[in-house]
């Protein structure tokens, strides 16, 4: 138990080295969060610094779900702590400590765990998005619209492999999705509902 709960706080505290934020205050001594749409992420941080900052700010939060997952496996083969440690980076980076609980999005972060830990749906997600953007034209909401069919791919291979539906790393994957769509708040309000969230900018 000592030995799961060492690997779920290093996760979140892995989360929390928001890449975004630390690459634009070292390049330009200012904070991401107060610079165009507010976001930490790599379309904010490119507008920033070009597409190397893109590419870096991108490799850089997909690496920490990576690694999350992977220190999660040095622990044993169990799934659900993989699947908790992915959980615990996203929510570091969605609310890290040393920045006032304000990071970033969490897509980029769940797509890089998800690609150690579960590459099929990662596969099934872009599938997805790629219909979806055709049918929307606009990225983020056809990511976001993938994101959350994801359950649904789940449920349907375990019904087609007659496996349990509400193991633990199901649910822990659920709350990954809740919290990554928690982090996009405002582009749901934006794009889905119309309404330009107070004080932002396009």
């Amino acid at each position: 138990m000592i030995q799961q709960a060492s690997v779920i706080i290093c996760a979140y505290l892995l989360g929390c080295c928001n890449t975004g934020y630390y690459l634009v205050r070292l390049r330009t001594g200012r904070d991401i969060r107060s610079m165009a749409s507010g976001g930490t992420g790599s379309r904010n941080v490119g507008r920033a610094l070009g597409a190397q900052g893109f590419f870096c700010t991108f490799l850089g939060d997909a690496g920490k779900g990576v690694l999350a997952v992977w220190l999660a496996r040095q622990a044993g083969p169990t799934e659900w702590l993989a699947m908790a440690a992915l959980l615990a980076a996203v929510a570091g980076h969605v609310f890290p400590a040393q920045l006032g609980f304000r990071g970033g999005k969490g897509f980029a972060t769940l797509a890089g765990g998800l690609a150690l830990l579960w590459p099929a749906l990662l596969l099934a997600g872009f599938g997805l998005s790629l219909v979806f953007l055709a049918l929307m034209r606009r990225s983020t909401k056809a990511g976001l619209s993938a994101l959350c069919l994801t359950p649904a791919v789940i449920v349907i291979w375990r019904l087609r492999d007659g496996s349990g539906l509400l193991s633990a790393d199901f649910v822990l994957y659920l709350l990954l999705v809740v919290l990554v769509l928690f982090g996009h708040r405002d582009n749901i309000r934006r794009d889905f509902f119309g309404r330009q969230p107070a004080g932002a900018t396009e």
